[in-house]
Parts: C-alpha cells; structure tokens; sequence
C-alpha cells in the first residue's frame, strides 16, 4: 500500500511534542541528532488509519524489496527509516504491547544480517516484521477489509523471500498461501467487481498447483502477481 508523501503528512495527525536523541553520537564532538516523537490523534477517520499504516509498514515492506533484489545500500538506507519509527515513537503507539518488544530485538537482528549482506535472511525477517505489524495493528477495527489484504500482500513477500534462500522450505510456503486464502475468503465477498475475484481465485489455484510440484519458477511468478493483483482489490476499500 503506497500513498503519496504528502497526503501522508496531510491525513497523519501529528503533534511535534517531545524530543528525544539518538544514542550514536558523532565522534568531530557536533551536536548529537534529535527525532521529534509524534502524538497520535485518536480520532482518526478511516482514511488517516490507513495513511498511519502505510507509515508503519512502508518501511519493512521497502527492506524486503530492497533485500530481493539484493541492493546492500537500499537496505542500510530502508533500515534508517525502520529506525526512525522505532525512535519518533510510531511503533510504540501503533504496535500492540505484547508484540513491541520483540519487533525491537528484531530490529537489532535486522541491523546484524543487513551488515553481513545476508539477502535472503533480512527478506524472510523483514517480511515477518510487515505482517507481525499487520496482526497487531492498534486500529484494527477501523481498517479490517485493508488488514486482510495485507496479508494477502505478505503472502507474496514470504513466498519470494523463501524462494530466494538455497533450499526453500515448501511447507512454509504452504502455510502461507492457506493463510491468505483465509483472508481472501473473508473479504472476497464483499468485492462486487467478478473479474476482480476471478482473478484471486485464479491465482490461488495455480499457487496450489505449482506448490504441488514444486514448481519454484511458476511460484515466483505468482508470488509477484499476487502482489500486482493487492494493488488493484486494495482500491476497493480506501
């Protein structure tokens, strides 16, 4: 899900109220940096919840791009951003408490596998992350149709990044096809357009099939329609 920066800025309200700085200081003796924390409104309408989630899963879905297509400078650029918020205090007040902890110890791992350039790794992790963020999203309940089709969104991710290690693990990627289906199941019928659904169905099928003959070649391509194919259902519920 992608929006435009600036309507981003626009429907996230933000209230610039205390700062905090950075724990890596400069080694010339210069000022340290400072990120602003933000303040979330609790009144959001549906349109500002969903431009939040965007800014809370841009970032890991940009490191798992970035980590398939194996650009090493992407990724420390992507992990800035996966720092900042964490440190603007974003996680903190979108992610569930329970979760928050560990999304933090994964980031330090992140940090780990992007400096040993271990491709495959950040992708598997960093997709993780993006549905981890998904599941225990603070506002589900304004935005319930987008969250199932983020899922559908990890599907592609997880199959990719498991596609790209030596020996994929097929029975990951079968638990991560039956749990998309899940979520396509519960929002495909509130999509009125019968192309739209034929085309899910469709793909669905031939995920099935290509996961029954380890097909890694016809799996990738699907992997990456399914993700082509979010962008055009997502459209229905904004």
């Amino acid at each position: 899900m992608k929006y435009n920066s600036l309507m981003v800025k626009s429907l996230l309200v933000l209230s610039m109220a205390t700062t905090s700085i950075l724990a890596n200081e400069k080694s010339d003796g210069a000022d340290a940096a400072y990120v602003a924390k933000i303040t979330i409104s609790q009144s959001m309408n549906k349109k500002e919840t969903l431009a939040l989630l965007d800014k809370v899963l841009s970032p890991f879905e940009d490191m798992t791009e970035y980590a398939l297509d194996k650009e090493l400078n992407g990724m420390k650029k992507g992990y800035k951003n996966i720092e900042n918020i964490e440190d603007n205090a974003l996680l903190k007040q979108t992610i569930s408490a329970n979760k928050l902890n560990e999304l933090s110890k994964n980031i330090e791992t992140l940090e780990t596998l992007i400096d040993n350039a271990q491709y495959s790794k950040v992708a598997l992790l960093s997709s993780q992350m993006f549905n981890d963020s998904v599941t225990n999203f603070k506002y589900s309940s304004k935005i319930k149709e987008q969250l199932h089709i983020e899922h559908l969104d990890y599907m592609g991710f997880k199959i990719l990044a498991l596609l790209s290690t030596k020996n994929p693990d097929f029975t990951q990627i079968s638990d991560a096809i039956s749990n998309a289906k899940n979520n396509w199941n519960a929002i495909k019928g509130k999509i009125k357009d019968e192309n739209k659904v034929e085309a899910f169905d469709l793909l669905f099928q031939g995920l099935d099939h290509s996961l029954q003959i380890k097909d890694k070649k016809m799996l990738n391509i699907l992997a990456q329609m399914d993700l082509a194919l979010v962008d055009v259902v997502e459209v229905v519920f904004e």
